[in-house]
């Protein structure tokens, strides 16, 4: 199957790469996610745990977004590269089969949401079927026009949306009774697990970053875009984001918008932040499924997959896909760390961009040693899931420490210190 390329006019500045990803943040994860830390920590406590988990994420999307950028690849090829042949078939599919399962739930909780918010204010009694599958035919239209696509609408949607964010703060800032206080009857909650919480709502994010960094100008372009989106930008948007439900002592989103009044503008806010994350849920997707369907031609994919998330949403299938969810939130991130490994020191991938017309990779042999370093990387996380094990305590950041360890002893004596070797030679 042939991917949308990278040709020499189709570059971006950081600017645009920056507004991608912000617009991938403020999403409705964010907004939960927010609002539960910002009541049980106190929004005071709740500003470092932001602070902290997002500059964990911007390190790690920094390094995934230099390495797209200098290679031209996208996350699929990436892994291609390290996990070669059937590892890197496994790696992609369980990258997009998570992030179908993210586009059932958003589109599920956008169709009720929308139904929720109509019915009260105009007395529309619309089937919620209705509005998941029209949303979902919007988002599948977008995306077919690849990232060109992606980038127009977020060059406007982005900015509407910080702008919502800031009226939402704004709007209820005077009603926050204690800024260093939780908020009564709110679940408690550790620091180290509200930073757990902000590195895990956007740590497959952090993942599939090279399918937008591989856009940019040049890798300092790529990396200032990353830093600013996820270093800056992340915790500012967290923050506000945490102070309607802290003021109005609400962590349920039909909850916050009954409280806030159900307005158009609340809900605005979280429409756009559903409708943004399910285009580069399926974008990603897309490419992952790149390695699985070769002969398919992007656009069928991106139909196909679509209908998929659809059908999954229609069915309330996000019922019993939380566990599923948390089982790839942990799968998920030793795979950035074991390419990152193989990109910057082992450095077998090709050093030479991409043509636009040679996207896809050759079939390569299956490279056991990263396949085995994830493997061994997932069940350390578990570990750390369940309480048995940990290193920071954090499953995602200690699955990503173990399996880079573990995949570059294996390398060892054919790491950054050594000579290089070219992939004909694995």
């Amino acid at each position: 199957m042939s991917t949308p390329g990278v040709g020499a006019g189709d570059t971006l500045s950081g600017v645009h790469i920056a507004l991608v990803i912000i617009g991938g943040t403020i999403g409705m994860a964010v907004f939960l996610v927010s609002a539960q830390i910002g009541g049980s920590l106190g929004l005071q406590r709740a500003a470092w745990a932001f602070a902290a988990g997002c500059l964990i994420l911007a390190v790690m999307g920094s390094l995934t977004s230099h390495v797209g950028a200098t290679t031209r690849f996208t996350t699929y090829q990436l892994c291609a590269q390290a996990f070669g042949g059937v590892g890197a078939q496994l790696v992609n599919t369980v990258i997009a089969l998570s992030l179908i399962g993210w586009f059932a739930v958003i589109s599920n909780t956008l169709g009720s949401l929308s139904d929720f918010v109509f019915s009260r204010l105009y007395g529309w009694e619309l089937p919620v079927p209705l509005y998941i599958v029209a949303s979902s035919a919007a988002i599948v239209v977008v995306t077919i026009s690849g990232f060109r696509g992606i980038d127009r609408i977020a060059l406007w949607m982005t900015p509407a949306m910080l702008l919502l964010v800031v009226y939402a703060a704004l709007g209820s800032i005077d009603q926050v009774p204690h800024w260093n206080r939780p908020v009564a009857g709110a679940t408690p909650m550790s620091f180290s697990a509200a930073v757990s919480a902000v590195v895990g709502s956007y740590i497959a994010g952090v993942i599939i970053q090279p399918d937008y960094s591989r856009f940019a100008r040049d890798a300092r372009h790529a990396v200032g875009a990353a830093f600013v989106a996820l270093g800056l930008c992340f915790p500012t948007v967290m923050f506000l984001a945490a102070i309607p439900g802290s003021a109005l002592s609400q962590v349920d989103l039909r909850g916050l918008l009954l409280a806030m009044g159900v307005g158009l503008p609340a809900f605005t806010l979280l429409f756009l932040g559903a409708w943004s994350s399910n285009v580069l849920c399926l974008y990603s997707s897309s490419l992952s499924m790149s390695t699985v369907i070769r002969r398919a031609t992007y656009w069928k994919v991106v139909v196909t997959i679509g209908v998929l998330g659809t059908l999954l949403a229609l069915v309330d299938a996000q019922t019993y896909l939380v566990n599923f969810l948390v089982l790839l939130g942990i799968t998920i991130p030793p795979v950035g760390a074991i390419y990152l490994v193989e990109a910057l020191l082992l450095r077998r991938a090709p050093q030479t961009r991409v043509a636009a017309d040679t996207n896809a990779l050759p079939i390569l042999p299956t490279q056991w040693r990263a396949v085995l370093a994830w493997v061994l990387a997932t069940g350390f996380g578990f570990a750390v899931q369940n309480g048995l094990l940990a290193i920071s305590g954090v499953s995602s950041i200690d699955a990503i420490l173990v399996s880079a360890s573990i995949f570059l002893i294996l390398n060892g004596q054919r790491s950054v210190f050594f000579p290089a070797r070219h992939l004909t030679d694995a």
